[in-house]
């Protein structure tokens, strides 16, 4: 190694004598060359560690930003296909209520056939619907036979039944949704408070 450090020196010394157009400065030796590169390694290294500091800090900015645009956007978007969503579900409730006479059954047999037909793809839909809420990350709020819960619940109606707790849901008449965690939509709910 020795050898290698001497060499060094001697094609530097070299190159320093071929080229008369560099300034003589004061004589340096192998020791103070070797004290300045060490240095120079330490300031490059702590300017590294400062770039790479800079570097995981402006990524961490980057990545919040894009998250903070992605739930700007989303948002809306979410809250329409859940409003979709909410309707659909209210659609096939309202046509399973619906039951005609006996005599409509009677006399329209393929009608009947046809309705069920037509009730049963309306039921696919708002299943595929809520597989992609899901995908989306998005999940209905439990509210029915829970606490009261003013961060995710709307009480938007009272009543006095004694036989239940004081601040318990009693019926769910438009369901809440979250998404990542965040309320996305308020449950509407129906609240027991005695006396």
């Amino acid at each position: 190694m020795a050898s290698d450090k001497e060499t060094l020196l001697a094609a530097f010394e070299r190159f320093l004598a071929a080229n008369p157009q560099v300034e003589a400065g004061p004589a340096v030796g192998p020791a103070q060359v070797l004290v300045e590169l060490t240095a120079l390694r330490i300031e490059t290294q702590k300017l590294g560690r400062t770039l790479n500091d800079l570097l995981e800090r402006e990524q961490a900015d980057r990545a919040a930003r894009l998250q903070s645009i992605e739930r700007e956007r989303l948002r809306p978007v979410l809250l329409d296909l859940i409003e979709l969503r909410d309707r659909l579900e209210a659609g096939i409730e309202a046509l399973a209520r619906l039951r005609p006479t006996w005599l409509t059954r009677l006399m329209c047999r393929r009608k009947g056939l046809r309705f069920q037909a037509v009730l049963a793809g309306f039921k696919l839909i708002l299943l595929r619907l809520d597989q992609q809420l899901a995908a989306l990350g998005v999940e209905a709020i439990e509210a029915q036979d829970r606490p009261f819960d003013p961060v995710t619940m709307r009480a938007a109606e009272v009543v006095c039944l004694r036989r239940l707790p004081e601040a318990q849901v009693v019926g769910v008449l438009r369901r809440g949704w979250r998404w990542r965690g965040e309320v996305l939509k308020v449950a509407e709910v129906r609240v027991n408070k005695r006396g």
